[in-house]
């Protein structure tokens, strides 16, 4: 079925026919991974890593060891692009957040796939431009030096992509102060501030942002 392949769920891959996503399927390797688990470190970033089903971390580390979470992965996410075009990994990790299924494809089956298929390359193209523009705004929420100011125009960007002020919060919380910079006790101290300010109300994961 269409629906079960693992290249399926990318978008680079959707525009080819059933056939192709049928034969690039078989070059994909399946695996599964516990919390915790590293999937990509180092020493084995020669691959595509396609989420199946569960979701993951990327993160790199600093020169004092820290991490910094660069992007957070949910079914249908994939990382690795840059490897493998050849880009050396020097310090980025890919670990599993909870109980996931992982699609590896390979860079030697993957620079196959792209010398039959060249128009896959403008697709990556397009893909990977999307993603840094997820990254670069990011980076500007790191850069508030308020994790309520983090907060809230994470939220307020999220209801603005879905077009509804109430909503489930899309990440869990240790996903979400990871992304945010912070820690979950302090992301919980500034959800409570933001209620106490008027501009939010939140009952577990379901959040309604306040009009101003």
């Amino acid at each position: 079925m269409q629906a079960d392949l693992c290249v399926n769920l990318v978008p680079l891959f959707k525009s080819l026919p059933l056939s192709d996503k049928e034969e690039l399927e078989s070059l994909v390797q399946h695996h599964h991974y516990q919390r915790q688990e590293l999937v990509i470190d180092p020493a084995t970033s020669n691959n595509l890593v396609i989420v199946a089903h569960g979701s993951a971390r990327l993160y790199y580390l600093n020169s004092d060891g820290r991490e910094n979470v660069i992007g957070l992965l949910k079914t249908g996410d994939y990382a690795g692009e840059d490897w493998l075009f050849g880009k050396e990994n020097e310090n980025t990790y890919v670990e599993a957040t909870e109980n996931s299924e992982v699609c590896l494809l390979s860079r030697q089956d993957f620079l196959n796939l792209i010398k039959a298929r060249p128009e896959l390359s403008v697709k990556m193209l397009e893909q990977s431009m999307l993603k840094m523009a997820g990254m670069q705004r990011q980076i500007e929420l790191l850069s508030l030096p308020k994790v309520e100011d983090r907060l809230l125009s994470y939220l307020s960007a999220y209801a603005e992509k879905i077009g509804k002020n109430q909503f489930s919060l899309p990440l869990k919380m240790k996903d979400l102060a990871l992304y945010l910079g912070t820690t979950p006790e302090t992301l919980s101290r500034k959800f409570a501030l933001l209620a106490k300010q008027g501009k939010l109300t939140r009952n577990l994961r379901q959040i309604t942002l306040l009009e101003k």
